[in-house]
């Protein structure tokens, strides 16, 4: 007996979910800052889910494995602020933890999950520039860049 096949009228289904796409921001952990309530916001404005990236990126470290460990401390500080503050937003957050070099890692992630827009917060150096570059030449996501507000000093 051959099994029946279910059969189902999807095209007000599909076109529902072409409408409403599943919005996922990557925010990759390069400035020590991403935990600004302001950035974050903007940030969930624009997901469905946050998608936090910390690389280890040992080469770009002068003090060895003590120096990885420390960073890999306050990564996961600063990924849990930040968690806090999306979750305020009802938006969910994923948080990543990868060794290797960061923008290899940041390019592959981008393709790996999908993600649409990826938001930094300005620095002025030239790792921050080169990443940028290569996140608009070689991706489709869009880049957006987030400069903190001044602080006033006292």
């Amino acid at each position: 007996m051959k099994k029946a096949k279910k059969t189902t009228s999807s095209s007000a289904k599909n076109k529902a979910v072409r409408e409403k796409e599943f919005r996922r921001v990557l925010i990759p952990l390069v400035s020590g800052k991403e935990n600004d309530e302001g950035f974050i916001t903007e940030a969930c404005a624009e997901a469905d889910e946050l998608v936090l990236l910390l690389v280890v990126d040992t080469d770009a470290m002068p003090g060895g494995f003590g120096f990885a460990a420390g960073e890999i401390g306050h990564g996961n500080t600063l990924m849990e602020e930040v968690k806090v503050i999306a979750d305020g937003h009802g938006v969910d957050c994923n948080d990543i933890v990868e060794w290797g070099d960061t923008q290899t890692k940041i390019l592959h992630l981008i393709q790996l999950k999908g993600i649409k827009n990826v938001f930094l917060i300005k620095q002025e150096n030239e790792f921050f520039k080169k990443l940028v570059k290569a996140l608009r030449e070689e991706t489709t996501a869009e880049v957006e860049i987030f400069k903190l507000p001044e602080k006033e000093e006292e």
